[in-house]
């Protein structure tokens, strides 16, 4: 059964977010898919924010993949985490990214993968992955649908 959530304004997307991520251990992959200005971006900014990320986080648009360290650490792990923000916008297709090595980082026990665009390559995602779709509704408003694969 999906999950849907209505947040009002910026800061409800990020608090959710930050909910998200007391439920991660490492080695999941959050597909985030939803047009342009719907709220991945900053949906991952709250989740690298409570993940204890120093650096300032914005779309990886033209870089494609960055990454940041965390100041968490798994509890089944004994290092930090890392959360790689993926932008599959400007791929054409799962060979673009295998090329670039987009696959290097899925499923690795001490990676949070965060894909935006993630249909264009769905077909290099693990089945676990978690699917988000964002919504714009008017003003700062966001719906948000999380996948049968998670629970807040």
């Amino acid at each position: 059964m999906e999950k849907e959530i209505i947040t009002n304004n910026l800061a409800e997307t990020q608090n959710l977010a930050i909910e998200l991520s007391k439920t991660l251990r490492g080695g999941e992959v959050l597909a985030l898919s939803g047009d342009l200005g719907s709220g991945k971006t900053s949906f991952t900014q709250g989740l690298a924010r409570s993940l204890g990320v120093k650096d300032k986080v914005n779309s990886p648009t033209f870089v494609i993949v960055k990454e940041y360290k965390t100041d968490k650490k798994s509890k089944n792990l004994h290092q930090n985490l890392s959360l790689v923000h993926i932008d599959a916008y400007r791929l054409k297709d799962k060979q673009d990214a295998k090329v670039i090595g987009v696959d290097d980082f899925l499923n690795q026990k001490d990676t949070i993968s965060v894909i935006e665009w993630p249909e264009i390559i769905k077909d290099i995602l693990p089945t676990n992955t978690i699917w988000i779709k964002f919504f714009h509704l008017e003003g700062d408003k966001r719906k948000i649908i999380f996948d049968n694969k998670l629970v807040l």
